[in-house]
């Protein structure tokens, strides 16, 4: 049976290869840890809750996230300037990468977990997310820092162009972005 206060005391001090290795071995049984999430988002449209909402803990070294991501979203590139550790458990998030090119970004492949994948991200990746499905999906993630405290960027994912990361103006490329066909 998965217990969030546990992994949240497995991750801490843990390098990003230790934390996949419990990532995997907590996904081995989606069920449970389902289960043991659910509590965070008791009573809440998680189709409409912000990332402090889904905080399963934080410090300067360590953040863990419930990622509910809502059914059609598309996130423009963004960064996190810490590694991060992601483990879909329900449903589905593509991964879009991306390297700096001149003034701005170039694509550099992808990775589409589904239920049970895991997929590490370094300190200096570029990434975009979506949720291909009509549904929620969710995933835990591990950032090996405090996400929430970190100056870091995001990208116009039209014009590719860099700037300060910024919540409000992510949904309103998100908005943006599902709109397109």
């Amino acid at each position: 049976m998965f217990s969030l206060d546990q992994f949240i005391e497995d991750c801490r001090g843990k390098p990003p290869s230790a934390v996949k290795e419990l990532m995997e071995e907590a996904l081995r049984d989606t069920a449970s840890v389902k289960q043991a999430l659910a509590a965070l988002a008791a009573g809440r449209d998680l189709s409409k809750a912000s990332i402090g909402d889904m905080v399963c803990f934080r410090s300067p070294a360590l953040t863990i996230l419930k990622a509910a991501v809502p059914p059609k979203f598309k996130s423009p590139p963004h960064n996190h300037k810490m590694w991060a550790v992601i483990g879909a458990y329900d449903g589905q998030e593509n991964n879009r990468f991306y390297r700096r090119s001149g003034n701005g970004l170039e694509e550099a492949g992808g990775k589409d977990l589904k239920t049970a994948d895991v997929l590490v991200l370094g300190d200096d990746a570029i990434h975009a997310i979506e949720n291909p499905l009509d549904r929620v999906s969710c995933a835990i993630h591990v950032y090996g820092g405090d996400l929430l405290n970190v100056r870091r960027s995001m990208w116009n994912p039209f014009t590719f162009e860099e700037r300060p990361y910024d919540t409000k103006l992510v949904i309103g490329y998100a908005r943006q972005l599902r709109a397109q066909p």
